[in-house]
């Protein structure tokens, strides 16, 4: 049986108010996957996708990168939001952090098989959190920015990466990918891009137009 639980924690002095989602037929410790959400927040839109991922033996958390009390009523106000991350990556590194941090101590998890994966400005977040150095078995985005001003160095990224992508996307530019993918290179890390030629941005969600602001 899927079950949801909420999971309140601390970045610093800010609460976060994350949703631990299992299979509890299954026993555990389970691999543990980060989820991380799009520029609206971790809304409804997200479930689904958490309880599919728990549905095939992963416990998950879908963590929340704003704060408990920060829920964007419309793009607007998720876009002043995402804004704040995007500008300062390494706060956007470690208030993931915070919330890989209660997922690798949660006792059913298995700490030593940890995912993160994000869409759009979550694909972003999983990103940096590899680039930080984080010991993930694989960081994966959809669709998310490709552009850091913290590049990484040799030997920084230890997580498996995969980033799945569309060619149609007119959020995150395809010019975006060369200069990705040279950075993987001279990082020397396990990179694998997926790009699906009639995708365009936000191909994941069901609830949003094609190519919206994020």
């Amino acid at each position: 049986m899927i079950t949801r639980t909420t999971l309140p924690y601390f970045h610093d002095d800010i609460r976060l108010e994350g949703t631990f989602i299992r299979d509890n037929a299954l026993p555990g410790p389970l691999p543990g996957i980060m989820l991380i959400h799009e520029f609206m927040g971790p809304g409804e839109y997200m479930i689904p996708h958490a309880e599919r991922l728990a549905r095939h033996g992963y416990d998950t958390l879908l963590c929340d990168m704003y704060g408990s009390r920060i829920r964007p009523k419309d793009k607007d106000e998720a876009s002043r939001q995402a804004r704040i991350y995007r500008q300062d990556r390494l706060l956007m590194r470690s208030r993931a952090r915070a919330g890989l941090h209660v997922l690798k101590n949660h006792p059913e998890v298995d700490e030593a098989r940890l995912f993160s994966l994000g869409f759009s400005f979550g694909g972003c977040a999983s990103l940096e959190l590899a680039r930080s150095g984080e010991n993930l078995s694989k960081a994966i985005s959809f669709y998310g920015n490709l552009n850091t001003p913290l590049p990484s160095g040799p030997g920084e990224v230890k997580a498996g990466i995969l980033v799945l992508h569309g060619a149609q996307d007119k959020i995150v530019a395809m010019d975006e990918i060369p200069v990705f993918e040279d950075e993987m290179h001279k990082a020397g890390a396990d990179f694998q891009m997926v790009i699906f030629d009639d995708a365009g941005h936000g191909f994941a969600n069901s609830t949003i137009a094609k190519d919206p602001q994020t």
